[in-house]
């Protein structure tokens, strides 16, 4: 026989173009594709696939690298991309859409598609991914109500009007560009194109290009709504997906909330990156009809300014969580395996803490770096994931719920871990050990009483298959070596710890050899098959190509052929029958980084005196009103007399830079560098301030806060706040104030205890609550009337006698938290209270003015001394060679804003206004496609305290580190 036969795909979950969320049935429509899927995996007409995906975020590459980040992902053994789609980035204003250059999604799925892999699409409409503001527009902080023309606040992620139209309008435009773009899309049948048999090293090979319709294969509404509200079931969650299947999405649509609230016709998939074979054992009985995805495995970690990087340059962890993951029948997605950059303002913020603002690198320790080098995770990823699609047949045809009893895998010290399953294509047998364990080889007896070795050397995962069908050329009996790769139907590829004896059962008859100890690879011939043997040193330098394989290789070129690495492997290539093509060229050297040369320099003195930019405002206004919506802004504010104050801006995101006289006097807000206690100066009679927006909230409850300067300046002094009453008891309801909780059940009411403070206002001025950082979250009351939801990193609540039920007298303030207080806890860490004195600005005359780049004509020589100013600072350089990744380094330089050729790269932050280092980044990627090699390159930097950048360098490097 040339092939095994299939298992039919069960009909479950299979829908036609056109059906209405919640119906499931078969299209029989002759010339459009069948998607279907049942408790194992997707089918395609019938023909299982499986998933290995990693997501690359489109909207953070330059268009023109996208093909060679996504062969890059494809020679790390992955099938899939998934995407997210950024609202704001293609709609920066109302019904003006941009789907161009870097933002051109309908190119970036093609490219997929010829690529020959499939693409999982997150359009949204909130997508999380520490964008600014989760991808929601800023432009919804402008939206006025229908009648009075006043602006309206926008319930953000609810089942609001305002909100669903805007998200509509939204995802008509996604899909209006990729429609066509879904695997279902298709003229033909595709179990005429599909590989036959979904045999292993074919079974998930990927997207056909010859279709005719596209790569996509599941799409995923909203992300991460971690809030349980039956209210807002069908009223948010199920029309975002009707909108999607009115739109013409044909293809299954997945939800990752983790079970916070299931949604009607989709797929629950999972987020997470520890206890992962147990989740989707427990995800499997929650949905036992319906696939298993781990839609985001964290790998990597998000930096933040001011913060330690969280690095893990240790890849073990990954390899040992992804075969929990394989172990239990589920499929992954990578997140990321290319970050890429938070190119200009579109770095978010996080909630987990204080100051928590993302940095312009998206790529810590993932797979593959912003410049496109391969991390130390990227051979961890190509290992097991080369296996996972290449022998994605045995996977798929999984039995779905036969899950045997085994030692629990988890990461401390603990049994080893066999788990064996079963199913129509094969057997797969994980072995996991803990990080204390030592064993390097355990002997584990096969049903048939056989006894079979199984390396692990230093190793806390290995595998094996058994009774699997190889293409119809031999019947893979066992092996106890790693299965890595079966080529063309002709060529096995085993590896394992060097020096292992190595057994191999091919049709009945068992074959012995050692695996390598050196650079070459064992090459042997066996049934009819060629039989090629790594070393797991081997096996990190290995590629597969077209034709066959390539070991000592550092990936492979443009046209698809190996490249010789720099290491101490040689290349070799070794094709399906076995003939092995030496060569000891090495690979490119490093080339000398281009120099910069004169800086020359413009300051801001007429923005901090007078300059006619400025526009008249009625009163303090925040940037979304403004149509400022990211990055910087000027306002000045005509106080009328000089005075010494204790000054605090309680209605400012997030740094404000204060000038009298021309003078820095503070800097205010979070961060390093600046403070968000009450500042001593003198000011007037002009204050010019500059408003710094470091990224909304991206995640948690607050991603609709506003940003600038919107509200007065006022003068206050400290009040002693004393320790509250403590009271246990159930909690008041939060959904009396927003139908999105994040992280709340509606209708569930646990124990909790609630901090009551007694306060009255000195004058009747207001009075500033000032929780900040506090590790809780829950309900702000005032005399016992809800007024606003706490969650941290924290927010400061003003308090108004006459406004809100505060009154001029006695009040009870109370914060009703979520759970039980920890007795321990320094609550005047966290909470501060503040009696406002003085209103400074009530009475004054407001102005703003954009902040933008200067004209070329106002920059001069760079001055031997300089201003301690807001600057700009312009250089050029030649740069002949883009084959290495080329990093600006700005030593010496504050924090601000790097240019080139016009592209805003993105923000940098390396040192304080007082000289301290912050970090973590301190290397900041120059894309290839925005230099010039026939003309000299344009660099300019913004730096808010004009530092000198005399010591800024440029440099070629593969890693950002």
């Amino acid at each position: 026989p040339t092939s095994v036969p299939i298992e039919p795909a069960s009909t479950h979950g299979s829908f036609s173009p056109g059906c209405s969320a919640g119906e499931h049935h078969r299209c029989s429509t002759d010339s459009m594709a069948i998607i279907s899927f049942d408790g194992q995996s997707f089918s395609l007409d019938g023909r299982r696939i499986w998933l290995v995906s990693g997501a690359i975020h489109y909207a953070r590459v330059p268009y023109p690298l996208w093909r060679q980040r996504i062969q890059a992902a494809k020679q790390a053994g992955l099938n899939c991309i998934e995407t997210p789609v950024f609202w704001g980035a293609h709609e920066p204003k109302p019904r003006c859409f941009d789907f161009k250059q870097d933002l051109d999604l309908r190119r970036f799925v093609q490219t997929i598609a010829e690529e020959g892999m499939f693409c999982i699409l997150r359009p949204g409409p909130y997508v999380g991914s520490q964008w600014d503001g989760g991808g929601v527009p800023p432009w919804l902080w402008r939206v006025k109500h229908a009648k009075t023309r006043e602006p309206v606040e926008v319930e953000l992620r609810q089942s609001n009007p305002l909100f669903l139209e805007a998200c509509s309008r939204y995802l008509t435009a996604v899909f209006d560009q990729v429609k066509d773009l879904q695997i279902n899309a298709t003229t033909g049948r595709l179990k005429e194109t599909l590989p036959e048999g979904n045999l292993p090293g074919q079974a998930a090979g990927g997207f056909h290009h010859s279709m005719g319709g596209g790569p996509i294969v599941l799409a995923q509404i909203e992300n991460q709504w971690c809030c349980y509200n039956e209210e807002q079931h069908q009223g948010y969650l199920g029309e975002l997906t009707r909108y999607l299947r009115e739109n013409g999405c044909t293809v299954p649509i997945s939800s990752c909330n983790n079970l916070w609230q299931r949604v009607d016709g989709t797929i629950d998939t999972w987020k997470g990156s520890r206890h992962l074979a147990a989740d989707m054992r427990q995800l499997a009985v929650v949905q036992p009809n319906s696939p298993r995805l781990v839609s985001e495995y964290g790998i990597g970690s998000v930096t933040h300014w001011g913060h330690p990087q969280k690095s893990n340059l240790d890849p073990d962890p990954h390899l040992y969580r992804l075969a929990g993951i394989l172990s239990s029948g589920s499929q992954y997605n990578l997140h990321m395996f290319h970050g890429g950059t938070n190119f200009g303002f579109r770095a978010g913020r996080d909630i987990d803490g204080p100051a928590n603002f993302v940095t312009t690198s998206h790529n810590s320790d993932a797979p593959l770096n912003e410049g496109g080098g391969r991390g130390s995770s990227y051979n961890v990823i190509k290992r097991i994931s080369t296996f996972a699609s290449q022998f994605g047949g045995i996977f798929a045809h999984l039995e779905p719920n036969a899950f045997g009893v085994t030692a629990a895998p988890t990461e401390k010290e603990h049994p080893l871990s066999i788990v064996h399953r079963q199913g129509g294509q094969g057997e797969v047998i994980f072995l996991l050990k803990s990080s204390k364990d030592k064993t390097r080889q355990v002997d584990v007896m096969l049903p048939e009483g056989l006894t079979l070795p199984i390396p692990l050397g230093s190793e806390r995962v290995a595998w094996f298959v058994r009774n699997c069908n190889l293409g119809g050329v031999a019947e893979l009996n066992y092996t106890n070596l790693r299965p890595w790769a079966f080529v063309d139907r002709k060529m096995l590829v085993l590896f394992g710890p060097a020096g292992a004896e190595g057994l191999l059962g091919l049709n009945d008859a068992q074959y012995q050899f050692k695996v390598p100890t050196g650079v070459e690879p064992l090459v042997e011939h066996q049934e009819q098959l060629t039989i090629v043997v790594l070393n797991n040193l081997q096996v990190d330098s290995a590629y597969l190509f077209e034709g066959g394989l390539a070991t000592g290789c550092a990936g492979l070129d443009d046209a698809g052929q190996p490249l010789a690495t720099c290491g101490k492997l040689p290349l070799r290539r070794i094709d399906t029958c076995g003939k092995i093509t030496r060569t000891s060229k090495a690979g490119p050297g490093r080339v000398s980084a281009p120099k910069l040369e004169s800086w020359h320099w413009a300051g801001s003195s007429t923005m901090l005196e007078d300059s006619d930019s400025y526009r008249d405002l009625d009163g303090p206004t925040s940037f979304e009103r403004l149509g400022n919506d990211y990055g910087y802004g000027w306002y000045r504010v005509r106080l009328g007399s000089a005075r010494s104050v204790r000054m605090l801006a309680p209605q400012a995101a997030d740094r404000l830079h204060v000038y009298s006289n021309g003078k820095l006097q503070a800097v205010l807000g979070p961060g390093p560098g600046a403070t968000e206690d009450p500042v001593t100066m003198r000011i007037g009679p002009d204050v010019v301030l500059l408003a710094d927006n470091l990224g909304r909230y991206s995640s948690g409850q607050f991603i609709g806060e506003h940003k600038g300067l919107f509200g007065h300046l006022v003068a206050v002094r400290t009040v002693r706040l004393g320790k509250p009453k403590i009271i246990s008891g159930p909690g008041p309801d939060p959904f009396l104030i927003s139908q999105y909780v994040h992280g709340q059940r509606k209708t569930v009411q646990p124990a909790s205890d609630t901090l009551v403070w007694k306060l009255k206002p000195v004058t009747r001025k207001p009075m500033i609550l000032d929780i900040r950082g506090f590790p809780a979250q829950g309900v702000l009351m005032v005399n016992h009337q809800p007024y606003a939801l706490y969650a941290d990193p924290g927010q400061r609540y003003i308090l108004t006698p006459g406004s809100n039920g505060f009154t001029g007298g006695q009040n009870t303030v109370a914060l009703a938290l979520y759970g039980r207080f920890n007795h321990k806890t320094n609550l005047s860490r966290y909470i501060k209270l503040y009696q406002v004195t003085d209103v400074l600005t009530a009475k004054s005359q407001w102005s703003f003015a954009p902040w933008c780049q200067p004209p070329q004509k106002e920059f001069v020589p760079l001055p031997g001394i300089l201003e301690p100013q807001p600057s700009w600072f312009l250089s050029s350089f030649v740069a002949k060679d883009t084959s290495w990744p080329l990093w600006l380094e700005p030593r010496g330089m504050s924090k601000g804003q790097i240019y080139l050729n016009g592209h805003n790269v993105g923000r940098y932050f390396v040192n304080s206004r007082t000289g301290h280092a912050v970090g973590p980044q301190n290397r900041y990627y120059l894309p290839e496609p925005w230099l010039h090699t026939d003309q000299s390159n344009r660099l300019v930097l913004f730096d808010e305290h004009g530092r000198s950048p005399q010591k800024c360098r440029l440099l070629y490097a593969k890693t950002h580190k």
